[in-house]
């Protein structure tokens, strides 16, 4: 399925974003930390395998400023570090007075969680206990295994009795969701969206990583956006794609794709510093000439959430005076997508 939409069916219109990411808690920071072109701390993690120690290097959240930022609620206390990177993110994107509406049934959202790897390190341990000795391996950390306990979690958090849908695919199934948010919404199901990606650090995750490239440093933490067709100060203007692709040639292609038509801004990229795993977009992409923001060179490769943190990148670029910002989300194997938001002239 290959599809360009210059004028969405349903616009959408960005009302508020949120972001937990190795840059600090919340969206401005992470933006400061991109446009600065400032250094994230790497931070070692180990694990034995026999006689051998193996490291990985990787730029995790801060566990301290997360501490502080999680909204309090009786079922994040047994839940893994996945789902309080997206419960975070989730309650700034919503913010108090939507909150309070939702909670006195004065207005209905759904939620659409995107995931790559999911809630690995409950899983990881749960498997251990297993292999070790299954008679005492523990049934509540079970339930937090699943792909989809994170957002049954937020949900509840904010008291959410509307749809909710966690899709399994690469970076770029973050812009898949803003197809469904559109469907819901222009069927009348909800009055809007709260669109989310997370992902949390594992050494299975970084093991897997480095079978791309050693040189690939592992990032974590959560995107979230709210979006409804009542218009905002901020509107998404123009999705380009899924372009599939199953081989290196159509990945290229899939690329130029949609890279074609953007328009004058900023251009938010997915390149990562490595560049074996950049040829491809940043030859395509040689020929602009605007300003560029490289979220996944500063921040590290976010697997699922890669498309995430560059949507809240251009999200700030523009309530910072840019007119347009584009992503371009070249996905990790499967398809690639773009997209191009606005400020809102009226």
């Amino acid at each position: 399925m290959q599809t360009e939409q210059d004028v969405p069916s349903i616009p959408l219109f960005i009302h508020g974003h949120g972001c937990v990411s190795s840059a600090g808690i919340g969206a401005e920071l992470l933006y400061r930390i991109c446009v600065e072109n400032a250094i994230v701390p790497t931070v070692t993690l180990e694990r034995q395998l026999g006689d051998k120690t193996i490291s990985y290097l990787h730029r995790p959240v801060d566990a301290v400023a997360l501490r502080a930022a999680i909204p309090k609620h009786p079922r994040l206390r047994r839940a893994s570090d996945v789902t309080k990177y997206a419960v975070t993110a989730a309650h700034e994107a919503i913010g108090p007075e939507r909150l309070e509406k939702l909670r006195a049934r004065e207005l209905s959202i759904g939620i659409i969680l995107a995931f790559l790897n999911g809630c690995v390190n409950y899983s990881n341990r749960f498997f251990s206990e297993v292999l070790s000795d299954p008679t005492l391996a523990s049934p509540l950390i079970f339930p937090e295994t699943v792909f989809n306990a994170p957002a049954s979690h937020i949900a509840a958090s904010l008291e959410c009795d509307g749809p909710v849908y966690t899709l399994i695919g690469d970076s770029a199934t973050w812009f898949s969701a803003f197809t469904i948010a559109q469907e819901w919404i222009a069927d009348g199901h909800v009055d809007g969206c709260l669109i989310l990606c997370a992902e949390e650090i594992d050494w299975l995750t970084l093991e897997g990583l480095n079978l791309y490239s050693r040189e690939l440093i592992a990032t974590e933490g959560a995107a979230a956006v709210y979006v409804e067709a009542n218009p905002s100060d901020i509107a998404v203007t123009r999705f380009n794609g899924p372009f599939n692709y199953t081989d290196t040639a159509g990945r290229r292609e899939a690329i130029s794709n949609i890279f074609s038509e953007i328009p004058a801004g900023v251009l938010v990229d997915g390149l990562t510093n490595v560049r074996r795993i950049d040829s491809d977009e940043a030859s395509v992409t040689e020929s602009w000439k605007g300003k560029r923001i490289s979220p996944a060179a500063i921040l590290g490769e976010g697997m699922g959430i890669r498309c995430g943190l560059q949507t809240i990148a251009a999200i700030e670029a523009l309530r910072d005076g840019t007119d347009s910002a584009t992503i371009i989300a070249s996905g990790g194997n499967q398809h690639a997508f773009s997209a191009t938001l606005t400020r809102n002239p009226s």
